[in-house]
């Protein structure tokens, strides 16, 4: 149980990393560097950067923090109600990735690494849930 908790808490540190690093690139006005040759910023600042205001990696970031305080509640202090509700949690925010890839791929028709690498940290969290 303790390798599962170690691993989920480090894949939410590495998600806090992604989607931090997009945020600051973000507010700083400075354009993302992309390992794949592509301009995330036709992603990122599309017409469906935002939820109801809020920029998608700002959500992101918040997501991750609050699975990270989650994992740790876990790790001091399991419960299995407190498994049940990360698990959930975190099925709706793999929900939601699917949903953004979808958009990148059939709408924006073009991909941020960033953000694929967000919903790829998504899954492997949700995986991990089961092992909690």
């Amino acid at each position: 149980m303790s390798a599962a908790i170690a691993s989920f808490i480090t894949l939410t540190i590495v998600g806090i990393l992604n989607a931090g690093y997009l945020v600051w690139k973000h507010y700083s006005h400075k354009p993302l560097v992309c390992p794949m040759d592509h301009d995330c910023s036709k992603v990122t600042e599309s017409k469906w950067s935002r939820v109801f205001w809020v920029r998608n990696e700002v959500l992101g970031l918040l997501f991750y923090v609050t699975m990270l305080v989650a994992g740790l509640l876990v790790f001091f202090m399991p419960t299995s109600s407190l498994v049940t509700g990360i698990t959930i949690a975190v099925g709706g925010g793999l929900l939601f990735s699917f949903f953004l890839l979808w958009v990148q791929f059939y709408k924006v028709k073009d991909y941020c690494f960033y953000c694929m690498l967000s919903g790829l940290i998504t899954l492997l969290l949700f995986v991990n849930c089961f092992f909690l």
